[in-house]
């Protein structure tokens, strides 16, 4: 049998050294790893069984939170979460979405946007303590430009600014390279391995907080 495709996909913080490692070990058996770039300490995380969408993940400004969208197990549905890193357990969800509304990302530490509750409704409280932006402008770079009323440079430049806002953070993800499960750090003398995920083994791992509520669609 072909060996299993394995992929490391890297977020950071924008306000510290706090970083994630989300771990494909197979299409459906994710993990996530919390790091510290200041030291590369890493903290194993959660596993979860289902296919992660790794372009609709996003971290927090602070590394604290981690918002993520997946398959909904046995359904051809899509789920979108909010978590605490590096754990999986959501504090809040959606279900039954598709797979075009999958994603969010923040604002700023303490305001986070879903794609499934587009609309222009306002701001709402979560219940475990940060704010939901609903604006639809959050997601003109996702938009049709046709309904977006903005220009492809514009819309352009606007993507670049979510992706750094997710954690992909183009001055930092140049300092490190990914081979299959391997992470390492770019120095003058060559690559430097941080981390290897290859002899990872999955293992039930319970949150230590209360998991969850529902995200409205309607706000």
């Amino acid at each position: 049998m072909d060996e299993p495709r394995r992929e490391l996909h890297l977020f950071f913080a924008v306000e510290n050294s706090s970083a994630v490692v989300l771990y494909r070990a197979r299409n459906s058996l994710y993990r996530l790893i919390s790091w510290d770039t200041n030291g590369d300490k890493f903290v194993l995380g959660q596993w979860v069984k289902t296919r992660v969408f790794e372009n609709a993940c996003a971290l927090s400004p602070d590394g604290k939170y981690f918002i993520y969208s997946a398959m909904q197990r046995g359904t051809p549905d899509v789920f979108t979460a909010l978590s605490i890193v590096p754990f999986f357990t959501a504090l809040a969800f959606r279900t039954g979405l598709l797979d075009l509304e999958a994603g969010g990302y923040f604002l700023d530490r303490e305001t986070l946007t879903f794609h499934h509750t587009m609309s222009d409704a306002g701001v709402f409280d979560l219940n475990c303590g940060l704010k939901q932006d609903t604006r639809r402008q959050n997601w003109f770079h996702s938009m049709n430009r046709k309904y977006s009323g903005i220009s492809y440079e514009a819309q352009t430049a606007l993507r670049d600014e979510v992706e750094q806002k997710r954690g992909k953070i183009p001055s930092l993800l140049d300092c490190y390279a990914c081979d299959g499960a391997k992470l390492y750090r770019k120095t003058t003398e060559g690559l430097t391995l941080l981390l290897d995920c290859s002899s990872m083994q999955f293992e039930a791992i319970k949150a230590p907080y209360v998991g969850c509520s529902t995200i409205s669609s309607e706000q």
